[in-house]
């Protein structure tokens, strides 16, 4: 029997050598039955051109424009399902995966049929050993959505796979039956929080997430918008929780939303003042 078919999805927006990085690492997986997906947002610095030149497997998809994460990506996944697609996965281009985290992540998902979405254990490109995602937390009582396990040293803290309140973005496996019940990732997000969004459909319609830390790769953290810590990161955050909360938050729960939205930016405002 042959191994289901995965069509995973890079969306590039003019960051050529992180993509093609991105992809040589990905033709280094033993999983045997995967086909990558190049989306490219309209970028002007040729990265679409050096894909199809080095990877003649890829299959290239070029946008007229920048069509923003969400449709960036939908494009990407509306083709894979047309192809037949049984599973497919979102990855951002600024990442390097291991040769069997594609198949530790088809075992768990398989293993686990109540499972709409997974994600793997997604470390700091550097240093190599520290966490950037262990699974997602969703605290509606709190208006937060949170990395678990963000910057900490990995010491074999996170071995099981578990349960998640949300799957990253970063590298989001989906089954075909969970897009075709849930839809896909909502553009009225524009860039941030429509991974947790989809991850809430999907939780509604009754799948469960699974985080499956034995499948890593690693992370050069928000390289396409100025950093972890940018302006335009930080800005667009704040927009998309908000848009996200008032979306699934209770009456009740913005009793002490705002109160704990103000307590972590004014701890954020300390770290960043004390250094």
């Amino acid at each position: 029997m042959s191994a289901p078919t995965v069509y995973i999805i890079v969306l590039n927006y003019n960051r050529k050598d992180d993509t093609l990085d991105c992809l040589e690492s990905l033709y280094r997986m033993d999983y045997p039955n995967f086909r990558v997906v190049m989306v490219d947002n309209g970028s002007n610095d040729g990265t679409a051109l050096a894909v199809m030149d080095v990877y003649q497997h890829a299959y290239v998809i070029e946008n007229k424009k920048n069509l923003m994460f969400s449709e960036g990506n939908n494009v990407g996944i509306r083709a894979a399902l047309a192809e037949g697609a049984d599973y497919v996965m979102l990855l951002n281009n600024d990442t390097v995966v291991a040769p069997d985290m594609l198949t530790k992540m088809m075992a768990a998902v398989q293993a686990h049929p109540e499972a709409g979405m997974a994600a793997p254990l997604i470390y700091y490109y550097q240093p190599k050993d520290r966490i950037w995602y262990a699974g997602g937390v969703v605290k509606l009582w709190q208006g937060l959505t949170a990395h678990r396990g963000i910057r900490e040293k990995d010491t074999g803290q996170y071995r099981d796979v578990e349960y998640t309140d949300y799957v990253t973005g970063c590298a989001m496996l989906l089954t075909r039956e969970c897009l075709e019940k849930v839809g896909l990732l909502d553009p009225a997000y524009y860039i941030y929080g429509e991974d947790a969004d989809l991850s809430m459909r999907a939780r509604l319609a009754g799948y469960r997430l699974l985080f499956v830390p034995a499948a890593k790769m690693w992370h050069k953290v928000s390289s396409s918008t100025g950093g972890e810590f940018s302006y335009f990161k930080l800005k667009n955050k704040i927009k998309s929780n908000l848009r996200f909360f008032i979306r699934y938050a209770r009456p009740l729960h913005w009793l002490t939303i705002p109160w704990f939205v103000m307590g972590r930016g004014v701890m954020f405002a300390l770290r960043k003042l004390t250094g």
